[in-house]
């Protein structure tokens, strides 16, 4: 099931990749040449004062400021005006006409910022040479708050350069998060150790939460939802909550899933979810404000899952080879994590997960190595025990239930208190005979074909058993069970006659049958059994009053 469920995943991957490669690549495909339409259009803005404008140190002094540029219409001709805006609103004029406005409606919960959006502004209506204006409101002073990669260009094909330039970045989110899906999917599918449920789905979450934030800077994802304030709270968000999976996660590999330590870590990210949605909605703070928070947080769990680690090497003394690649990985882990935390708070960097997707590619790839290994040895063990199972409780000849089989179904009969049950003594006639005459080659051959007959008549309705050398018994259980036997009856006297009749051998198939019906609480379920095996008795006579030709 393990095998066929990936099998199944990699296609869907191959399917989605394929569309996504198509998208890129289709003015290739087409033969066109979309590079050489793209003109950059960032120089040649002006402020009102006549300063020109440098955005990468953009003014954010002011409530409303206004930039502008003369353009002409053989300037921007099949062309529109492509760039992305961090955390500012601003509408665009032509010749002091608004041909386009950013004003998004901001939710309570979405915060002060919107984070990133991808613009394309329709420039066609150029008759003359005209003055491009734009006024935009900052909403926070910062280098985040800007104007990025201004151009001239057609707006699918922006849209699709801005794609592609992120698209490595987008195509290492995407396939971890599908390993997460794989693995949360196995987790609940393949496991039934409660620890071992949470071991894999925690490791999946911990995929599919890193995923997400790591794939929020290719722009796929805003440009599915249309909404990048959305975009931004998921981002915030999902670092927020990273640190339960991750702990479940270690907690249980090292046996600590039961421990203080464990709750406390939970406590405190639900103490943090908590403040979040209390303080922004209200407009107390932004998730910026809260971002250290979160870090702190982080690092809280950090020290928690050194503790752990450390508790379990103290106990087990001796560190298995697949724990040393999990310690390996997590470290390495850390340390990006640790990097991109520099980087965001004394570089200012605009990729603050650039290093972090590296470690996080090697940690989940090596831990997902490490669960799948353990699914493979577990399913290993599994079919042993199985087969085991099957060796302990089934008939080697027929291969139905054998006596062990019978004794422990009795057992639990007898302990019930409740329901139905019809019990069926059958033995086959002659069998002495075969042995005598043709050799016990042709009586095992004997046994297997009653065996067959039995199991085609009352295994759809009940369990079948091979409960001595031409001893068989059938339990049919629940409200309809006469009924169940009455059709099975039916089927098996079917099944002997057209034996009999297809086979051409001197001994004919004959099978006694006795029934009886067992209520727990109204009557013995050894009395069931005596009844059925003198009805059993008496059909054996009868059977052998009318002669080998019955």
């Amino acid at each position: 099931m393990g095998r066929r469920l990936l099998a199944d995943l990699n296609l869907v991957i191959c399917v989605i990749l394929a569309g996504f490669l198509v998208l890129l690549f289709s003015d290739k495909l087409n033969g066109g040449n979309v590079s050489a339409k793209v003109q950059p259009f960032a120089d040649g803005w002006y402020y009102e004062d006549g300063t020109e404008v440098d955005f990468t140190d953009l003014r954010t002094d002011e409530a409303s400021i206004t930039i502008t540029k003369l353009v002409s219409p053989g300037e921007v001709r099949g062309r529109d005006l492509c760039f992305e805006t961090s955390n500012l609103f601003f509408e665009v004029y032509l010749n002091d006409v608004l041909t386009y406005e950013f004003h998004p409606d901001l939710l309570e919960i979405y915060g002060k910022y919107y984070g990133d959006y991808t613009h394309t502004v329709d420039l066609s209506i150029f008759a003359n040479s005209t003055e491009l204006k734009i006024v935009y409101q900052p909403l926070i002073s910062n280098s985040w708050t800007t104007f990025r990669g201004m151009e001239l260009q057609e707006g699918a094909a922006f849209f699709q350069s801005v794609i592609a330039d992120k698209f490595i970045q987008f195509l290492s989110s995407f396939t971890i998060m599908i390993i997460g899906i794989t693995l949360v999917i196995m987790g609940l599918l393949l496991n039934k150790d409660t620890d071992r449920i949470v071991e894999t789905v925690s490791l999946g979450t911990v995929a599919i939460d890193l995923a997400i934030w790591t794939s929020s800077g290719s722009r796929v994802l805003q440009l599915i939802s249309g909404n990048s304030a959305v975009i931004r709270v998921l981002d915030h968000l999902t670092l927020m909550w990273l640190p339960v999976p991750v702990i479940l996660f270690v907690a249980s590999v090292t046996g600590l899933l039961k421990s203080k330590i464990t709750y406390i870590n939970l406590i405190l990210v639900g103490i943090n979810t908590v403040a979040v949605f209390l303080l922004v909605p209200f407009k107390i703070c932004d998730y910026h404000d809260l971002l250290i928070y979160t870090h702190i947080r982080i690092g809280l769990g950090i020290l928690s899952i050194i503790y752990m680690i450390t508790v379990y090497i103290r106990r087990s003394r001796m560190v298995d080879k697949s724990m040393k690649y999990m310690l390996g990985a997590f470290g390495l882990l850390v340390c990006s994590g640790l990097m991109d935390g520099v980087r965001y708070y004394l570089i200012d960097s605009k990729d603050a997960s650039l290093i972090t997707r590296i470690g996080l590619f090697v940690f989940v790839i090596v831990l997902t190595g490490y669960e799948l290994s353990n699914f493979m040895e577990i399913n290993r063990k599994s079919a042993e025990a199985e087969a085991m199972d099957r060796l302990a409780h089934n008939d080697g000849l027929t291969g139905l239930l054998n006596r062990l089989a019978f004794t422990e179904a009795e057992s639990s009969i007898k302990a019930s208190e409740t329901g139905k049950y019809v019990v069926v003594q059958l033995d086959i006639n002659y069998l002495k005979k075969v042995n005598d005459n043709y050799g016990h080659a042709e009586g095992d051959r004997f046994i297997i074909d009653a065996a067959n007959i039995i199991d085609r008549s009352f295994g759809k309705y009940g369990k079948c058993y091979r409960i001595g050398g031409d001893e068989f018994f059938v339990i049919i259980e629940g409200e309809a069970s006469e009924k169940d036997y009455e059709k099975g009856l039916k089927l098996f006297e079917e099944e002997v006659h057209g034996y009999n009749e297809v086979r051409d051998f001197p001994i004919p198939m004959q099978i006694a049958y006795g029934k009886s019906v067992y209520v727990p609480g109204k009557d013995s379920f050894e009395d069931a059994e005596k009844n059925a095996d003198q009805l059993m008795y008496e059909k054996k006579k009868n059977l052998k009053a009318g002669g080998l030709y019955d």
